[in-house]
């Protein structure tokens, strides 16, 4: 089932969108022009991640200052965490989720 999350023409560098389908907490980032869906608690300390800053791929959690790469969730410099990240589907104008 494709879950809408944001309209293209809504998008804008330095957008934070927290969303809930179900259980699942979701925060869609877009940034210098790239658009990425990740879970939206760092998976070290649970800090929302809707204040987290973006340099290029990485992602700065404002808890801890762990690094995780939004290419492939590996947070840098502390292994055994890994951020999870969901694929985004379109739907005409529509950004969303399909898999959960």
């Amino acid at each position: 089932m494709f879950h809408r999350l944001i309209r293209t023409l809504d998008l804008y560098d330095g957008l934070r969108l927290p969303v809930q389908i179900g259980r699942e907490e979701l925060l869609l980032i877009h940034e210098d022009g790239a658009t990425w869906l990740v879970q939206r608690r760092c998976p070290h300390g649970e800090f929302p991640l809707e204040r987290a800053s973006v340099r290029g791929e990485v992602l700065r959690c404002p808890g801890h200052g762990l690094e995780f790469s939004l290419s492939s969730g590996q947070c840098r410099g502390a292994q055994g965490y890994c951020l999870k990240r969901y694929r985004i589907d379109y739907d005409g104008p529509w950004i969303g989720v399909s898999d959960l």
